[in-house]
């Protein structure tokens, strides 16, 4: 690709005459890892890599310009170290055999998030995808590049914490918005000073949006976590996380911003808790904030404010959750125990309800095996000898998977490794909602490629609908696979386009494209120069049924004719050449 810009691959401003950049210190002798994108590489023929800005477990961040929109945008690439590494030479990613389930498990995953993520497009305070590539066999997310500063990097320019008064006005925006995406099955498990931006404009936009594999424990993958932002069930597979876990996380980030000081790390505090409340480290937090933080925070999951609806609901309204209103009259509950006895029955009710619910599930262990047992044996004693017993095998690998608990049932599930018809070697990309063109070009290659068109008024001309080989599905580049892909061709329905100042290749070339029939004729023309399109029949902004082949007349002006005439005689030649003159008089007096 050639492109007129001489671009700095550190920051993508343009260099100087010179090939100085005067924004940043990056020159193109900075070493690089060779296993990521090298600066200059060209993604999708659109999109010129520069420097990586980041990278973790799930994959590698990139700065980057778009040569369509002239724009900096952030790629991201999935690539998971543990699991794949990058060829020599080359852009291609290659996955380790043994690793292929999960590689391909992580960026459904990854691909389906930022899906959400990007039909989110309307909402201030995120950074969403605005594209997605598929290529070298992994997936690439454009994202918008956002001009500011880490949160981290602004506290610490701004003597390290802000006022409650400040603080609310500036995160409001941010709770409402982890509210709705929480609401569309996103959960981050990531929020912190560093994945915060504070724009130019002095707003925040929260990014760092990734898979939840590589932010919780012993996934396989190489974890990143936050100390004193990372919630304590992420230190642990085996623990449940939800909303209460990004709940932990923007009340630590609030926890820093008032006090100054990171919180404890959540790891530490789940066999050492011994962290403040906020208003012992600045006596300016107001007492309500400082108690729903701490509930916010609790290491138990359980324990702790569940919804970010409830934490904005208990940190901007403490008259209805944490505090009476002045003046009004509190009304407490006689006891009619003391507070001793009340606490050993408590204990009393608890070791009951455990040691009933341990009868229970042990009970309904040992009658489903001695079921399963009891199955077998009567078979065993009813078959025929010498008959197959594979019938019996059957029951005794049934019982067995009962008493199997869910995590080794997970595992044998995913170490057993489908049939593919199409070969090994290369995953399957989800090309549905993808234009047709950006497909073609990225699987032409690998594929014998055929379309199945169709009408549509609701699914814009050139977008993928359908694949015959499913997305994830091994195949292997060599076999040339069949690939049919169902793709629109738009409305039926098609306006004739304006013909103003066009010419007739001009003009023909457009209804070639919205893939009108049509037909010219040429007529002389006085107004319109030759060539030219005069009329159109129907008129442009009709509708004309490209599926039927409705056919549009098209007229080209052939210019002002030429009249030829005989001369007879002289007198005659002088008469006509008297009437031309006053013609030409006429005209010019016009």
């Amino acid at each position: 690709m050639v492109f007129d810009k001489n671009l700095c691959m550190g920051c993508m401003n343009e260099l100087d005459e010179n090939g100085v950049c005067h924004y940043c210190n990056y020159t193109d002798d900075v070493p690089f890892l060779q296993s990521y994108l090298a600066p200059k590489t060209v993604l999708d023929n659109r999109y010129i890599v520069g420097k990586m800005l980041s990278y973790n477990g799930e994959g590698a961040s990139y700065i980057c310009y778009d040569t369509v929109a002239k724009a900096k945008v952030v790629i991201r690439e999935y690539m998971p170290d543990t699991l794949c590494e990058r060829e020599k030479g080359s852009q291609r990613i290659v996955v380790d055999s043994d690793c292929l389930a999960k590689y391909k498990t992580f960026m459904s995953e990854f691909v389906d998030m930022n899906k959400v993520l990007s039909r989110m497009r309307n909402l201030d305070h995120i950074v969403t995808a605005e594209d997605i590539i598929y290529a070298n066999n992994t997936t690439y997310v454009v994202l918008d590049y956002v001009e500011g500063v880490s949160l981290k990097k602004f506290l610490q320019s701004n003597k390290g914490f802000l006022t409650w008064e400040q603080v609310k006005k500036l995160l409001m925006p941010l709770f409402t918005t982890l509210s709705i995406i929480h609401n569309a099955g996103i959960i981050h498990r990531g929020i912190s000073p560093e994945n915060i931006i504070v724009t130019t404009d002095g707003e925040l936009k929260l990014t760092g949006f990734s898979i939840s594999s590589i932010r919780t424990a012993n996934t396989g993958l190489s974890t990143e976590f936050y100390s004193g932002y990372t919630a304590p069930e992420q230190y642990s597979c085996l623990d449940w996380q939800g909303t209460w876990t990004d709940v932990y996380a923007i009340a630590a980030v609030t926890y820093r911003i008032l006090t100054g000081i990171v919180p404890l790390d959540a790891n530490t505090r789940i066999t050492n808790d011994t962290m403040p409340e906020a208003i012992r480290v600045n006596p300016r937090v107001p007492a309500h904030v400082s108690k729903v933080l701490a509930k916010a925070m609790c290491v138990k999951g359980s324990d702790r404010i569940q919804t970010i609806t409830k934490l904005v609901s208990a940190l901007f309204e403490p008259r209805n959750h944490m505090e009476h209103q002045k003046g009004a009259t509190q009304t407490i509950p006689v006891q009619k125990m003391s507070a001793k006895n009340n606490s050993e029955k408590s204990v009393k009710e608890t070791k009951m309800k455990q040691m009933n619910i341990a009868a229970v599930v042990t009970g309904i262990i040992i009658l489903t095996l001695i079921i399963g047992l009891g199955v077998f044996l009567i078979y065993q004693i009813l078959a025929p000898s010498g008959e197959d017993n594979s019938s019996a095998a059957d029951v005794s690998s049934s019982v067995s998977e009962s008493s199997m608990d869910d995590s080794q049932k997970t595992i044998q599930t995913t170490s057993a490794k489908p049939e593919s018809k199409y070969g090994y070697g290369s995953i399957m990309p989800n090309v549905v909602d993808m234009r047709y063109e950006t497909a073609l070009k990225q699987l032409s290659e690998d594929f014998a490629i055929r379309v199945d068109y169709f009408y549509s008024d609701e699914i814009q001309k050139g977008i993928i609908t359908e694949q015959s080989i499913e997305a994830g599905s091994d195949y292997d580049p060599k076999l040339k696979n069949e690939l049919i892909l169902k793709v629109s061709k738009g409305s039926e329905l098609v306006p004739v386009p304006s013909y103003s100042g066009l010419t007739k290749k001009q003009y023909l070339d457009i209804l070639d494209s919205l893939e009108i029939v049509y037909k010219t004729e040429n007529v002389p023309s006085a107004t319109v120069s030759a060539g030219y399109v005069e009329s159109t029949n129907p008129a442009p902004g009709e509708n004309v049924n490209v599926k039927e082949g409705e056919v549009v007349t098209v007229t080209i002006s052939a210019g002002v004719p030429q009249i030829l005439t005989k001369a007879p005689d002289s007198s005659a030649n002088e008469d006509s050449q008297s009437s031309l003159n006053e013609t030409d008089s006429h005209l010019s007096v016009e």
